[in-house]
């Protein structure tokens, strides 16, 4: 090899380890989803999901109206974050278990699935079921119906609104349960679609919007 290809690529690798160090970059260049017709695609934020990335608080709130891809960003900002992040714990509640076991399957270790095989290396599974995924590096992500034990810190709970509504006693369980799991300053993410006027995800909407424009704590939806 001469000097020069020596350089380059040694200028390769400090440009691809000063992107790998962004985490918006990972992001748009890493990861593959499935579309709406199943088919393999690259990721890439689009509006909305650009929007909630940039603007994401330690306890947020999102109130879906049609189909944007929030859950598919949230699960891989998930497995982004655990995978270059040591010691990291995400958790995932789902309205339902097969619903659990479909993000898991579909979202989260397919985007681990076709990582590049170079960088599946970098972070390799130590173990993986059908509702956890653990790396080497001491992070885990992990998927249920209900998360009381552990400590988390990113927790996702999903389609809070339809639990609210057809459980409104498992809804108050998460809510004394898997939050408390994750301590202030960490991070809560709670989305659904609306369920009527009533129940715990309503609550928290009606909350969140006596909020707008004020100045939030951590605690704060």
């Amino acid at each position: 090899m001469d000097a020069s290809n020596s350089v380059n690529a040694e200028n390769r690798e400090q440009v691809l380890t000063h992107l790998l160090s962004n985490p918006y970059w990972r992001l748009n260049n890493l990861y593959k989803i499935k579309d709406a017709q199943g088919k393999k695609i690259p990721f890439r934020m689009n509006w909305a999901q650009e929007e909630f990335y940039r603007n994401m608080h330690y306890f947020n709130i999102i109130l879906k109206a049609r189909q944007l891809g929030f859950t598919t960003l949230i699960m891989l900002y998930f497995l982004d974050a655990c995978m270059f992040t040591r010691n990291h714990s995400a958790g995932i509640v789902a309205h339902a278990r097969e619903a659990a076991e479909d993000l898991f399957r579909n979202k989260i270790r397919f985007a681990y699935d076709e990582l590049p095989d170079w960088l599946k290396k970098e972070f390799p599974a130590r173990s993986d079921s059908a509702r956890v995924l653990e790396f080497e590096n001491g992070s885990s992500i992990s998927v249920g119906t209900s998360l009381r034990s552990g400590t988390y810190q990113k927790l996702l709970i999903s389609e809070y609104g339809k639990t609210s509504v057809r459980e409104p006693e498992k809804a108050i369980e998460i809510k004394t349960g898997a939050f408390n799991t994750v301590h202030v300053g960490q991070q809560i993410i709670v989305e659904s679609t609306a369920e009527g006027q009533a129940g715990e995800f309503f609550n928290l909407v009606q909350r969140g919007k006596a909020l707008i424009g004020q100045e939030l704590t951590p605690l704060d939806p």
